[in-house]
């Protein structure tokens, strides 16, 4: 009679035959008899919801891989030509303010318009601009850098509901930043061994212990799951170099899977590598089924988060908003219409370099800034990064 692998047995099959176990489709459970139990169909959901997942992300992977480098050989030459257009635009309004003709306002809304252009290439590391900024600023970089970082600390002390330690310096922005989001974490933490503290001393309730019997049981399981496959991926158990060398290659898929809790991964090793059978996964007791789906429930849980905070770092790269769903369609869209922002700002720049040596247009075109600076702007690259 053939023998089937139990998943669970102490005694560890040795083979080197590789079967076919990388999808999840290779783990869903099959009836036994007339039809699933409830516990068979959950696991099987979760199964399915995993692989959806574990999809999503490669094709977003995939998706991004594609698009980055259009983006950047699109964008990257008008970024560049926009920066030289903004800096040859200081250049020519400091040369314009130190010749005389300008009323004092025009000449408070042309330094107005050098700081702010300036700022745009100190950001991108433009040591220059930094002495053209302080000569025209009321105030100096290193003023309003103090005033931000002191506006940062005021924040993060209301936020703390005290004053921030100066036992590490604090010189910048970002330091006070670090610092108070710290003090923030600690106080955090505080709090919840305070809270886990008042919970020891409660008497838990019976579905409180239920939950903790569960969660036992479920780390039991993707422990007993891994040490399987440890024991018979073990070098020592290959019969000659190449089933070595492939055992060493299973044995590193299989401890990234542990680390990250990837129940379907190590399971699809087990199936590659024969230590268990999708007929011997179907037979499992209903309370090995319950300890696994809670570990799927787990691992869908972190793969959509995980792929939450993909979709927003993918996002932020590409200039989408916060509310648009990552696509081709809309990654194609956001370039054209950052490729068309650039290139609408250059031929302005442009035209206006070859006519703001005129006095007449210079003035006029002063005007025209002071006018446009008070108009609200709801334009889709306000958050634009420089």
């Amino acid at each position: 009679m053939h023998h089937q692998p139990d998943l669970f047995s102490s005694e560890i099959k040795d083979t080197s035959r590789h079967t076919s176990g990388n999808s999840a489709n290779a783990l869903r459970m099959m009836a036994q008899h007339d039809h699933l139990s409830p516990g068979q169909q959950r696991f099987n959901r979760l199964l399915d919801r995993i692989e959806k997942l574990k999809v999503q992300w490669v094709e977003m992977q995939m998706m991004c891989d594609a698009h980055r480098p259009v983006y950047h050989q699109i964008l990257t030459p008008l970024r560049e030509r926009h920066s030289l257009c903004v800096r040859e635009m200081v250049f020519l309004l400091d040369s314009r303010l130190q010749r005389r003709g300008l009323s004092a306002q025009q000449e408070r809304i042309a330094a107005a318009i050098l700081c702010n252009l300036s700022m745009q290439l100190i950001v991108q590391g433009d040591e220059e601009m930094k002495a053209l900024h302080d000569k025209y600023s009321s105030e100096s970089l290193s003023q309003k850098e103090q005033s931000a970082m002191m506006d940062m600390r005021e924040m993060m002390e209301d936020m703390l509901g005290g004053p921030l330690t100066d036992d590490e310096s604090l010189e910048t922005v970002n330091d006070v930043f670090e610092a108070g989001m710290k003090r923030l974490r600690e106080a955090e933490e505080v709090k919840r061994e305070a809270r886990q503290a008042r919970i020891r001393k409660r008497k838990p309730s019976a579905a409180q212990l239920q939950a903790e019997a569960n969660q036992k049981a479920a780390e039991t399981t993707l422990r007993k799951v891994f040490r399987q496959l440890a024991s018979a991926l073990h070098p020592d158990r290959a019969s000659d170099s190449d089933e070595r060398d492939r055992k060493t290659v299973l044995m590193s898929e299989a401890n990234a899977a542990y680390d990250r809790r990837d129940l379907v991964a190590l399971l699809q090793i087990q199936l590659r590598v024969e230590l268990t059978d999708t007929a011997s996964i179907a037979k499992m007791a209903d309370e090995q089924i319950a300890a696994m789906t809670l570990l799927l429930k787990q691992q869908a849980q972190e793969l959509e988060s995980g792929l939450q905070q993909q979709r927003h770092e993918v996002r932020y790269e590409f200039g989408l908003k916060s509310y648009e769903t990552v696509s081709v369609a809309n990654l194609n869209r956001s370039l054209r219409a950052e490729e068309s922002f650039f290139e609408r700002e250059l031929s302005a720049m442009q035209q206006d370099l070859q006519q703001l040596t005129d006095d007449k247009y210079f003035k006029r075109w002063l005007k025209d800034q002071k006018q446009l600076s008070k108009e609200p702007r709801a334009d889709i690259f306000d958050d634009w990064r420089y």
